[in-house]
């Protein structure tokens, strides 16, 4: 089959597992495409074969400036709904251009089409919104969508819990993980992995309060700051390497010699962390409400701690207590 995939561009998880999920489809013979946007799209970039074309996706320039996600939301809902319209009339020009067989959205709300099959991979299909109109649109808009791919296992011991049940869908499919990393040598062995990423501003709050403790610790430390643009002015921390941005070998080689990670409790990086068998300190994005179930999730299921006010984080307190999880 040819399927063209289209990951979403608030951070870079969607694009990670979508890259995951690409490899696992040319394994078995189909051909893909990509469409993207955004600090994703750069990812993609850096990631797939050099001249491989990304078509182009309006972005939904997502930013967090509040620890409210209702005051987020609200602020920001004219524009994703634009989007949304935008990126329905790109994807029908996609599929007259490109003829594909099948279109995957990693949760882009418009990337459907009525004359290919289209697929909605996503681990939520129930978000946690504490707002009944919220979820009844969420699930409205669904409904174009012919089929749901969840990357997670089926049984109640999954990684995604109740975000991903299948109560009140048809046709949902539990495909399995899609971590897009794996183990590799060539990294000498260290304590901390810090992995940063998500929408803006948060992902900068979340670094400017952890270089001051990274600085102060006696850890050897390796820093990805999740900003792959080229462009990223360089950052320089004594005792620390630090790095822009991590590729999947890169990225792989350093999960494998860290003795822990800490990083927000994206889904992506959830079903990284767990394929290595990483245990974790886990800092939600402040009003994410998913990120806080899958941190407090993952506290009970035994491998990971979360601090779940990123403001009150003690990275030596923290450390102490990821320690004794081994």
């Amino acid at each position: 089959m040819h399927t063209l995939i289209a990951p979403l561009d608030w951070g870079l998880g969607h694009a990670a597992r979508s890259l995951a999920l690409a490899r696992q489809l040319q394994a078995r013979g189909d051909r893909v495409s990509w469409a993207c946007s955004g600090p994703a799209a750069e990812m993609l970039r850096r990631e797939l074969p050099e001249g491989t074309r990304i078509h182009r996706l309006p972005s939904y320039r997502v930013h967090y400036r509040s620890t409210s996600m209702v005051w987020n939301v609200s602020r920001q809902l004219w524009h994703w709904q634009a989007t949304i319209r935008a990126e329905r009339r790109a994807t029908a020009r996609l599929v007259t251009e490109l003829g594909p067989d099948r279109i995957v959205s990693d949760s882009r709300f418009g990337c459907y089409d009525p004359r290919v099959e289209s697929v909605f991979l996503s681990h939520q299909l129930h978000p946690i919104t504490h707002f009944a109109p919220a979820s009844a649109a969420y699930a409205w808009q669904l409904r174009h969508f012919d089929a749901y791919w969840v990357p997670d296992h089926p049984g109640h011991d999954r990684l995604s819990g109740k975000l991903s049940s299948a109560r009140g869908f048809d046709r949902v499919k539990y495909i399995g993980p899609l971590p897009h990393t794996a183990p590799a040598a060539g990294e000498q062995p260290y304590d901390l992995l810090a992995l940063l990423s998500g929408p803006e501003p948060m992902r900068t709050r979340l670094e400017d309060i952890l270089l001051p403790q990274l600085g102060a610790t006696q850890l050897s430390v390796r820093l990805v700051r999740g900003l792959p643009a080229p462009d990223t002015p360089e950052l320089r921390l004594d005792h620390t390497e630090v790095l822009p941005f991590a590729d999947t070998p890169t990225l792989s080689r350093l999960l494998t010699a860290a003795e822990f990670v800490i990083a927000r409790p994206g889904y992506s990086t959830l079903m990284d962390l767990r394929a290595m068998g990483k245990p974790a300190i886990l800092i939600p994005t402040p009003g994410q409400t998913e990120q806080a179930y899958l941190a407090q999730r993952a506290q009970l299921q035994g491998w990971a701690v979360a601090v779940m006010d990123q403001s009150k984080l003690d990275l030596h307190a923290a450390v102490a207590r990821v320690r004794t999880l081994r």
